[in-house]
Parts: C-alpha cells; sequence; structure tokens
C-alpha cells in the first residue's frame, strides 16, 4: 500500500510528463523499449537527490552547490514556458468536447457548413487526387474538413486562401510561415473556456491542496485511464485497422516548406523518439525534486521500478489509438495525408476524423477528449502552477502566510498574457514558445553540478549511509539499487549522448546552419518593435535560463568572495545543511572505486601510475590541438562571411572556443598533477568532467547524423560513437582510477576512532605538549577526513 506523499509523488512527476505522453505516442513504436533506457537511470539519479535533499529545487541545488542557486529558477522560467502555452491547448480540448456532444460529428468529415471554404472537400469524396506534376503543390491538405473546423471555427482565422503559393505541413494550424503575425480579436468561446480552466485551477489548489496528491490522481490519471481504454476497446470492435497506413509517407521527403517553428516536424526517425524521451522522463526538469520534497520522515522514497512503468501506461494506449486511427483513415480514404509534429495536429486533425467515421464516433470523441483535457492539460497545468508556488515558497517562505493571494497572483501572471494566444495567429506564438522551452542548457548544468562539481562517489556514499541497502546485497538488489554500475554506465553514457543530442537539435539542426537564429527571427515576429530589436528580445527570451543561472552564480559570488572573504572553492562546496546527513555509520562501507578494481588489473601490472598519467597526457594534447583545428574551420568562414559553409555555425564555434579554452586548463591541472613527489589525483576531476562532456557531445552530433533519417540508419556515425565511447571510455576510467590510487596512498592508514585516542598514546601530556620535540616519531592515529573520498 502506498503512502498518500509517495502517491502524490508519483502523480507530479507523471502529470507534469503527461503534456509529452501524446507526443511520444506519435514516435517510433520502438519507444516502448528505448524509454526505460533512459528513464531508469536518469530518475534514478534525480530520486536519489531528492531523497538526501527532503527540498524542492530551487533549495536543492543552493545546497548542493551554492554557485548553482540559479539553476532552481531556470527550471521554473522553464516551467512557466510550458505552463504558458498549455493553456491554448487545454482551452481548445474544452471546446471540442463540447463540439463532440452530439448525434453525430459532421463538422470532422463533411464541408456542408458555413465556415467551410470552396475549396474544402468531404472526407468520402472518392475523387480526390494530388496533383503528381508539382510536387510543391499539395491539394487538399490544409483543406480537410476536421483542419477547417479548427481553423475557422474553433480559432477564428480569416478565411484568406492562397493555394497558389508554395504549402507547408499543417499550415491548417501553424499558419504561413512567410507572413507575420497580424493581431486580432481573440476567440470568445475560447476565452470562455481559457476562464473555466484557470477558474478549476485557482479552486483546486486553495481550497484542496493538502488533498493535491489523491486528487491528481483518482481524477487526472485514474480517470483518464478508463476513459483511454475505453475508447481503445471500444475502437478496436468498431473502428481500428492496424495495417501498414502511410499517414506518415512523405516524412521529410519530397519538395515542401517547413514552418521554420515547428520543431517536432523537423525530426525524424529514431532521434525525434530520443528527443521525445528525454523530454518525457521530466528527470531533468526539477519536478522529480517537487514529488520528493513532499515525502515526510519514515516514508519511503520513491522508486523508479514502479515510476518507469506507470509512465508507460497512458502513452501506450495512447501509440495504440494513433496506430488504429492511421490504419482506419488510409483505408477510408487513401488521399488524406497527416504530418503530425504535434499533439495539436494529431487531436485536432486525425483522430476527429477517426471518431467520425466510426460507429458511436461522439461517445468515442467525448471519452477520449475529456481524457486527453484532464490528463495532457488540466492536470499538468495543475502540478505547473504547484511547481512556480513551490519556488517563491522556497525563497520567500513568507508567501505560505497567504496562499490564496499567492496562487492568485500566479494564475493572474498566466491568465492575462495568454490573451494573445486566443488571436487568430495566436498559435506562432505558441510554437515560439514551445521551442523555447526545449534548449537543454539547465539539464546539461545539472548533470554537471550533480556528477563533477558534487561528485558521484560522495553521492554514492551519502545514499549508502541514509539508505537501508544492506552491506552484502544480492545479486539482484546489487544491479536494482540506485547505485547500481549499470545505472552508472548509462549516466555516464547514455544521458550525456541524449541530452547533447537535444541541445544540438535547438540551436545547430538545419542543414544551412543558423537554426537558432531563423527560429528567433520568425518567432519574434509577434512583438511590434522594429526587427533588430525584436530579434534582441527573441534571443533573451531563449537564452533567459542562461541568464538567470548566471546572475544567480554572480550573486553568490559576491555574497561569499567579496562581501563575506570566503574563497571562490567555498562555492563549489556543498552547504551544511547538505551535509548533515554524511554522519559516520560504521556499518556502511566506504564505496570503492569500480574503475580502480578493473584498470588496476589490465593497466597498472605492467606501467606505473606516473606512466598511465603521462600517456593520457600526450593523448589529451592532441585532441587539444585537434579542437583548436575544428574551432578554426568553422570560425574562419564566419568572419570572412564565406557563404555555402555548411560547417560554419555560430554556435559551434561558440561550443568549440569553450572546449578549447577548458581543454587547455585540463592539461595544465593534469601536468600539475605529476609534479609533485605524491600523485595529486583530486587535479584530474576536472579533466574527468571535461572528457565526459566532450563525449557526450562527440557521440550527441553522430547520433543525430546517424538515425534523423525516416529511411533507417547511417551506421558509420553509429560506428563511431562506438569507438568515441571505447577510447574516451578508456580515458575516463584510467583517469578515475589514477585519482582513486591517490587518494587511497594519501590516507593514513593507522586510522582508529577518536574516543581510543588518550594523552599518553600522543606522546604527550595537555600540561606540557609544548615540550614535544617535532623530530620524534609520531605513531599517533589520525582521524581522515571521509569527505576527501
Amino acid at each position: 500500500m502506498q503512502h498518500p506523499d509517495q502517491i502524490y509523488g508519483y502523480s507530479t512527476i507523471i502529470l507534469a510528463a503527461a503534456p509529452f505522453a501524446s507526443q511520444l505516442a506519435m514516435a517510433n513504436i520502438r519507444w516502448i523499449f528505448f524509454f526505460p533506457l533512459f528513464a531508469f537511470p536518469a530518475l534514478a539519479l534525480m530520486l536519489t537527490v531528492g531523497h538526501l535533499s527532503k527540498s524542492a529545487h530551487v533549495q536543492t541545488f543552493r545546497k548542493l552547490a551554492p554557485i548553482a542557486a540559479g539553476i532552481g529558477w531556470a527550471l521554473t522560467w522553464h516551467i512557466a514556458e510550458k505552463l504558458y502555452v498549455e493553456s491554448l491547448r487545454a482551452s481548445q480540448l474544452f471546446m471540442y468536447i463540447m463540439f463532440s456532444i452530439r448525434t453525430e460529428l459532421s463538422w470532422a468529415i463533411s464541408c456542408e457548413h458555413e465556415y467551410n471554404t470552396e475549396y474544402c472537400h468531404d472526407f468520402t469524396d472518392p475523387n480526390i487526387t494530388v496533383t503528381s506534376d508539382d510536387e510543391f503543390h499539395k491539394y487538399p491538405n490544409n483543406f480537410w474538413p476536421a483542419q477547417e473546423f479548427n481553423k475557422y471555427l474553433i480559432r477564428h482565422n480569416q478565411a484568406n486562401i492562397d493555394i497558389k503559393l508554395g504549402w507547408e505541413p499543417n499550415m491548417w494550424y501553424l499558419g504561413k510561415s512567410y507572413e507575420p503575425v497580424s493581431y486580432g480579436f481573440p476567440s470568445v468561446p475560447l476565452i470562455g473556456a481559457h476562464i473555466l480552466t484557470w477558474s478549476v485551477i485557482y479552486v483546486v489548489l486553495t481550497k484542496y491542496y493538502d488533498r493535491l496528491g489523491d486528487i491528481l490522481f483518482r481524477v487526472f490519471i485514474v480517470v483518464p485511464m478508463f476513459l483511454y481504454m475505453t475508447v481503445m476497446i471500444g475502437m478496436t470492435g468498431f473502428g481500428f485497422h492496424f495495417t501498414t497506413a502511410n499517414i506518415f509517407r512523405d516524412g521529410l521527403n519530397g519538395i515542401k516548406s517547413y514552418f521554420p517553428l515547428d520543431f517536432w516536424m523537423q525530426l525524424a526517425g529514431w532521434f525525434r523518439t530520443s528527443i521525445l524521451v528525454v523530454d518525457y522522463s521530466t528527470a531533468f526538469t526539477g519536478i522529480v525534486l517537487l514529488a520528493t520534497s513532499r515525502l515526510r520522515s519514515g516514508v519511503n522514497g520513491l522508486t523508479v521500478w514502479i515510476l518507469v512503468p506507470l509512465m508507460m501506461i497512458i502513452p501506450t494506449m495512447q501509440t495504440i489509438i494513433r496506430l488504429g486511427c492511421e490504419g482506419h483513415v488510409a483505408d477510408l480514404q487513401p488521399g488524406y495525408v497527416v504530418y503530425a509534429s504535434t499533439d495539436e495536429t494529431v487531436s485536432f486533425d486525425l483522430l476527429p476524423v477517426c471518431f467520425a467515421s466510426t460507429s458511436f464516433g461522439p461517445v468515442w470523441s467525448v471519452c477520449y477528449y475529456l481524457a486527453h483535457y484532464l490528463y495532457s492539460s488540466l492536470g499538468a497545468m495543475l502540478v505547473f502552477v504547484s511547481f512556480i508556488y513551490q519556488s517563491f515558497i522556497d525563497d520567500f517562505p513568507i508567501v505560505q502566510n497567504s496562499p490564496k493571494r499567492c496562487i492568485g497572483m500566479i494564475a493572474l501572471a498566466f491568465f492575462l498574457p495568454s490573451i494573445l494566444l486566443y488571436m487568430p495567429e495566436g498559435t506562432k506564438v505558441a510554437a515560439f514558445f514551445r521551442y523555447a522551452s526545449q534548449t537543454c542548457f539547465v539539464e546539461i548544468a545539472i548533470f554537471i553540478i550533480i556528477f563533477f562539481v558534487y561528485g558521484w562517489q560522495r553521492l554514492e556514499r551519502d545514499v549508502l549511509m541514509t539508505t537501508e541497502i544492506s552491506s552484502r546485497p544480492s545479486i539482484l538488489e546489487y544491479f536494482a539499487r540506485p547505485t547500481s554500475p549499470v545505472f552508472l554506465v548509462l549516466q555516464f553514457t547514455i544521458i550525456p549522448m541524449l541530452l547533447s543530442a537535444k541541445l544540438a537539435a535547438i540551436f545547430d539542426f538545419l542543414s544551412d546552419g543558423s537554426d537558432i537564429v531563423r527560429h528567433i527571427y520568425y518567432g519574434s515576429t509577434f512583438l511590434p518593435l522594429p526587427e533588430i530589436i525584436r530579434s534582441i528580445v527573441g534571443g533573451l527570451l531563449v537564452l533567459a535560463p542562461v541568464i538567470i543561472m548566471l546572475v544567480g552564480a554572480a550573486l553568490i559570488v559576491y555574497q561569499m568572495v567579496v562581501k563575506h572573504g570566503m574563497t571562490f572553492k567555498d562555492t563549489l562546496k556543498p552547504s551544511a545543511e547538505w551535509m548533515s546527513h554524511t554522519s559516520v555509520n560504521a556499518n556502511k562501507p566506504r564505496p570503492h572505486s569500480l574503475a580502480y578494481s578493473i584498470i588496476s588489473r589490465l593497466v597498472f601490472r605492467r606501467i606505473s601510475h606516473r606512466s598511465a598519467i603521462f600517456a593520457l597526457f600526450l593523448f589529451e594534447t592532441f585532441i587539444g590541438i585537434f579542437l583548436t583545428i575544428l574551432f578554426f574551420m568553422n570560425t574562419v568562414p564566419l568572419a570572412t562571411h564565406m557563404t555555402g559553409s555548411r560547417i560554419a555555425c555560430q554556435y559551434r564555434s561558440m561550443m568549440l572556443l569553450v572546449f578549447v579554452v577548458c581543454q587547455i586548463y585540463a592539461l595544465f591541472e593534469m601536468r600539475k598533477c605529476q609534479q609533485y613527489g605524491q600523485i595529486q589525483g583530486e587535479r584530474l576531476s576536472f579533466y574527468i568532467g571535461l572528457a565526459t562532456l566532450q563525449m557526450g557531445v562527440m557521440n550527441g552530433y553522430m547520433w543525430m547524423f546517424g538515425e534523423d533519417h525516416m529511411w533507417g540508419t547511417d551506421w558509420p556515425p553509429l560506428i563511431i560513437i562506438g569507438i568515441n565511447l571505447m577510447i574516451r571510455g578508456f580515458c575516463i576510467l584510467l583517469a578515475i582510477a589514477v585519482r582513486a590510487h591517490s587518494i587511497e596512498h594519501n590516507r593514513p592508514s593507522n586510522t582508529r576512532e577518536a574516543s581510543e585516542i588518550d594523552d599518553a598514546e600522543r606522546g604527550r601530556n595537555a600540561d606540557d605538549a609544548e615540550r614535544v620535540d617535532d623530530d620524534d616519531d609520531d605513531d599517533s592515529p589520525v582521524i581522515f577526513d571521509i569527505a576527501r573520498s
């Protein structure tokens, strides 16, 4: 039986990921096998951090490393972006519930309504043809009844028809990319649904906040699950046809234009699936820390072995619904092509047609849209508002004295600006903020803080000391616990690779370069400002999380270093509040380095540690030279304004410059490591972190090049990933082993408990301690600070 706090934690994580559940359901069916590969180690890591912290996101990173104080608020910014755009989808889903309560869904398959244009064709029209002489024009795409229903009736767009221009997939929803945003009167029905949605959020959070976990689980997870199941079972008997549908047949092929802000349309294959897996896990969004912060003392923590299967139930049902409807629609109308990129292009296009063309269609439609409204929109918005509210509680505890006022102000702060989304072309604004919320800088910063600032070995030791893990676990316990070596390997390989691939997808994906520049240019057109100012504001919106992290770090450095005279290293050390759980526990052995055990048997029997570190220094010198060459190859075309260069990109130049500078510093540290009587292994920590990130970025790019295809896998980049893993992985293992060796041999061997030390053993009396000769042999015990390990 799960404790109410645990139910709240599981529900919070599941609902926070819900907006991406339908996105994941549109991905390759193999996501079912791919998702656990990332989710198990990533969620296990963050659940461990949450268990040790007992605080939410803002305070956790401030305690973990004071210089990371801005990470919590950067995560809050990302959640705010998601909350802002989610209200548009929630309002539309509510409208679809209302329009489904009728005897037939003619609005999805028939063009007999007054809002339909002359270019609309009935879904059952047998004479639908697609022009074959000109692939740039597709007709009647973007003019099907379900698409015109959303475009003209739900969102009140003007019937501006011009099919002679080049077509764009999903233009019916996103509009034409080459036209700037024009302001118009918001849709009144959508505004009404908007008011209702935010009223429900305010009432639930102000009156039932203490029972939030129970409400989230029963109303927003259990009820939608049964509704989805009803649709799946009912449609299996009356409409589904699981055939090989060609709904996605064009993919990225053919001559067509793309809306630059339609981020997901530009991703394909396994690459798209892997990026969605990163988002759907919610591991690095701070949501996991919010979920664990309400676990009271004595309550068992959350476990990934329950969480991950729960997260997979509803997306699996949505996958079945999508596949069944694709086959059904393709059988009835082969000319109906759905270029699905976002949830809306399936929920408002494919599925209404599927429901309308089956028996008892209104029943399935009401069930689906009610489930989708509760699960993927309203429930997620409740969690997002709770997340933002908790951010203010962490930094300004006084807001707890007036929760209604604080929650009301948060709701109002999102309610009013959201009116912009309900204008006829508000979907362009939503697309821009969805793109901006995908930036992966904060996630990578979290990875660095946990693994390389605080340190994985410290974290592993903390886990062993604070949990009921046996000192002699069984094989199953050894590989299933949070400190499992399998999880550790994945945390150093798969996780940085996919985080880097997601970062590259945002900033460096388009083949003609300047991906981020194009997105900012088109996305900021909703601002009534001159173009240059628009671009600056758009860039600041995209890079706002980075700015927040830098400002937070600067404030901490000022307070600790400048104001209080502490050293810069103190800003990297965990706070005393964080270290309070690390008291010595004699029953819990100190974790040993697995890398040390492996490398000692393979390498150190043949060569010395000094020789190993010198060989590693030479190899990394060549890596530094190679990075410098790449930096100049990418920067020279930019500096000389060379055109047509596909290797030049501002983002790549900045990334390579950072890597070159860090590589020089790492080489300096490695050289200093060898210049003393004993190897100073602590100086290798910076190199270990840098090499891991370099390996992750390299593998992330290769993953993008190898899997971003509809036609299959490009194997050479994947081979490079394997070679890179073996070479750089061995270098990292070698550095970890040398560091562990130096720490082990610098540890005093005559350690005893403090209670065993008395004045006689020290060789001096407390009264005449000053008469002890410094040259006398001192074999007294030394208490070793285990924090060094």
